[in-house]
């Protein structure tokens, strides 16, 4: 008879960490685990030792010697740890002790990592005044065969003024040695951990706009030697501001919002509201009562994109989710998501970073515990539980959203050119892609793009350009020139004698008249850059002159060009006719009156047109095509419709008698295709129905009742206090505008570019008349 077993023995095989090695992490998340540790070291140590110059040191191998027998390091310059603690932290399945307020934890983390990475790891680490180094080798198959989880310890002599622990990772895995195979390995790498570390890198003195706003840990980290830089948020300078609700809403602001104490396990980190004397998940005693809150920016960016742009969610200065997009939808009432923003052409500017030391994260650490209480009630704090819409949140929950992302939205929301929206222009159209390439080389630490001057200067740039140069001084008044028409100038007061002799005229030469032109200039902030022409690569600057005439032997021109040493300078009008009369840009302007010049100095084959559309063909913020104006069109229906839902309720009666049988049709239709079970009679029974006006329904209402929708209502325009005939020119003026809009939201697709360009420029004085919600 079998003797009965008295005990189990639950000790895990070694097999065990061979399987977690099959994770999927990738090579800067294996790192990461590695970093944590190192970097709650050496903040730590920093706090013990002023004189301490803190840095983390990683070895990868190159792409071209990337094999099973090469070695992967990471290294600091911390107090080191006994051997006694080394124990602890090497015990596969334990976190150790003190993970709570620590970026990493070692235990489990660090074998998942180290397992990921290789079959064999050596721990060495010594403190400062030992003689000795401490040293683990965790070999995995060895481990294995044996059947055992014990880990000899050796020792080697060392100065006792040397510190530090040196984690090694040797045997490398078949799969890490495919991708640090790749020639952008160490590359990729090295930009990865600077957006995961991005805080704990930023120096918080650094000079670059929005760096006080932003803070940081000013740690070192060196992958090969080569610094691992922080990816810096290219943000405007938290002075900036723009007009909102009749007050200034600046674009960077600090968040901080204190919660309540609570307890949290020393151990493995939970939280509890009320003391506890043991932790429910590891049985640890050591549980402390500690200080929350929710801490960090929101900001704008310099630059507008179509991905670019989002929240940054950290826990204890690691990058757990970047560029977080989620705070832009509205969960509704139903659980659904309805996306807000961005609202036009797709592009965002919102960034900002969000810390949460204090909400749980998964094993990986690339997420928060989105089910968690702490997660939603930092939603609730950050975006708020309304609509971020002003009106829609009236009409739906019967209050605006106060929350500080609600107002970043509402006041930045747009992306038209200028000092409203604060976004970068060339006095025609936004210059997104060029404001992008300044962001690289901002990136880049290029020192001229650092701070926001550039962007700002491309600002007031734009707004000289379109609305012309401020009115100078009138000229000084003669009291007594009354006295010199009626041939009585004897009588008037002293006056100054004229000289004896005219001084002489000196020719101007042409260096001395660009000047002059130049001094009298703008500089369009899109050129200033290389274009190809031809087979040459010159640079290309033109410049909109105002106040002087450019006169080429003795007659004024539109433009006026100058070619020297592989630079060309066009000088352009501003008062030129087809800028002023027919809304040319005065791009377009420079290379059709300059591109015969252009095609003989770089002997260009083929047609002015041909040459004049390659050139045009490297500014892509300057292409307009069919999808950029229905997009623009759209979102300014967007607009009307939501002032609409506000001003339709008080009464609706009145706004659905003014639309004809076709727009009410239209209406209803619309609301159908996005709500099917919408209740259409409730709807035109409280006004709910203008939320869904098509661009004909707006015209009808201009047309069938202006005093619904004029006189500051939906639009600026004057109305009520005019005579009936100029009443009459207003209700045209706003019903050509709006006819417009029909074509470029529902008309035939549109291919020519003048007709294109014209339908923008009506988009621009549409969007002027309407009021500002």
């Amino acid at each position: 008879m079998t003797a009965r077993l008295s005990s189990l023995n639950l000790t895990p095989s070694p097999r065990i960490l061979e399987m977690i090695a099959e994770v999927d992490l990738q090579l800067h998340q294996c790192l990461g685990e590695l970093i944590d540790n190192s970097l709650d070291e050496l903040i730590e140590a920093s706090t013990r030792d002023r004189s301490l110059e803190p840095r983390i040191d990683i070895t990868l191998p190159s792409s071209g010697a990337a094999g099973k027998s090469s070695v992967i390091t990471v290294g600091d310059n911390g107090r080191g740890v006994s051997p006694e603690r080394l124990q602890r932290a090497l015990s596969a399945g334990t976190s150790g002790k003190q993970r709570f307020g620590s970026l990493g934890l070692f235990g489990m983390g660090f074998n998942i990592a180290t397992a990921r990475l290789g079959a064999v790891t050596e721990v060495r680490t010594g403190c400062r005044g030992d003689d000795q180094w401490v040293i683990a080798t965790i070999d995995l198959r060895a481990m294995q065969r044996e059947s055992t989880y014990q880990v000899p310890l050796r020792y080697e002599d060392k100065s006792r003024e040397e510190h530090g622990t040196l984690v090694t990772v040797t045997k490398l895995r078949e799969d890490m040695v495919t991708r640090l195979k790749s020639t952008r390995a160490i590359k990729e790498t090295m930009s990865l951990l600077g957006r995961v570390y991005t805080y704990m890198l930023r120096d918080p003195q650094a000079g670059h706009s929005g760096a006080e706003l932003m803070g940081g840990a000013n740690q070192r980290m060196y992958v090969n030697g080569r610094p691992v830089a922080p990816h810096l948020p290219c943000v405007w300078d938290p002075s900036r501001s723009v007009p909102y609700k009749g007050s200034d809403v600046h674009a960077g602001d600090r968040i901080n919002i204190p919660l309540t104490n609570a307890y949290a396990c020393m151990n493995c980190g939970r939280w509890y509201s009320v003391a506890h004397e043991e932790c429910v998940d590891c049985e640890s005693t050591d549980i402390e009562e500690r200080e929350r809150r929710i801490w960090g920016w929101l900001g704008i960016q310099r630059y507008a994109d179509k991905s670019d742009f989002g929240l940054t969610f950290l826990r204890h200065g690691r990058a757990i989710t970047y560029q977080n997009k989620s705070l832009f939808s509205w969960e509704t009432p139903d659980g659904d998501f309805e996306l807000e923003y961005p609202v036009e052409l797709g592009m965002g500017r919102i960034v900002g970073e969000i810390h949460l030391d204090h909400a749980p994260v998964n094993v990986r650490k690339n997420n928060f515990d989105t089910s968690s209480h702490e997660w939603r009630f930092m939603v609730e704090k950050i975006r708020g539980p309304e609509p971020l819409r002003p009106l829609i949140a009236m009409r739906l929950v019967g209050r605006e959203n106060a929350s500080p992302l609600s107002r970043f939205f509402n006041a930045y929301r747009e992306n038209k050119p200028g000092l409203r929206y604060l976004v970068p222009g060339n006095g025609t159209t936004s210059i997104h892609e060029t404001a992008k390439g300044w962001a690289s080389k901002f990136r880049a630490n290029d020192p001229e793009y650092l701070t926001d001057e550039k962007w700002y200067e491309a600002i007031e740039t734009h707004e000289r350009i379109k609305n012309g140069p401020p009115p100078g001084p009138p000229p000084a008044a003669d009291d007594d020139h009354w006295l010199d028409d009626e041939g009585l100038g004897h009588l008037g007061g002293e006056r100054d004698e004229p000289a004896d002799e005219p001084e002489p005229i000196t020719p101007e030469t042409e260096e001395e008249r660009f000047a002059r032109w130049r001094s009298a200039a703008t500089l369009l902030p899109d050129t200033d850059r290389e274009v190809r022409i031809g087979n040459a690569q010159p640079v290309l600057r033109v410049y909109v002159t105002s106040g002087v005439e450019l006169s080429m032997d003795g007659q004024r021109q539109p433009s006026a060009i100058r070619i020297v040493a592989g630079e060309i300078e066009i000088y352009v009008d501003a008062e030129a006719t087809l800028i002023r009369q027919y809304g040319w840009s005065p791009l377009n302007l420079a290379l059709v009156c300059c591109a015969p010049r252009l095609k003989n100095v770089y002997s260009v084959e083929g047609s002015f047109d041909n040459l004049v559309t390659s050139i045009l063909e490297q500014f892509p913020d300057r292409r307009v095509d069919a999808a950029a104006v229905r997009a623009r069109g759209d979102a300014l229906l967007e607009n009307m419709r939501e002032r609409l839902a506000h001003l339709a309720p008080k009464s609706p009666h009145a706004y659905w008698s003014a639309l004809s049988a076709e727009a009410r049709r239209a209406a209803e239709a619309i609301a159908v295709s996005i709500t099917p079970d919408v209740d259409w009679s409730g709807a035109v029974e409280n006004g709910e129905f203008a939320r869904y006006l098509s661009a004909a329904g707006v015209y009808d209402l201009v047309t069938n009742s202006p005093a619904l929708v004029l006189d500051a209502n939906l639009f600026r325009t004057t109305y009520a206090s005019l005579s009936e005939d100029t009443q009459a020119d207003q209700i045209s003026r706003i019903a050509a505008l709006l006819a417009d809009l029909r074509r470029m939201v529902a008309g035939a697709p549109l291919r020519k570019t003048l007709e294109l360009s014209r339908l923008l420029l009506t988009a621009d004085l549409l969007d002027d008349e309407i009021v500002t919600i």
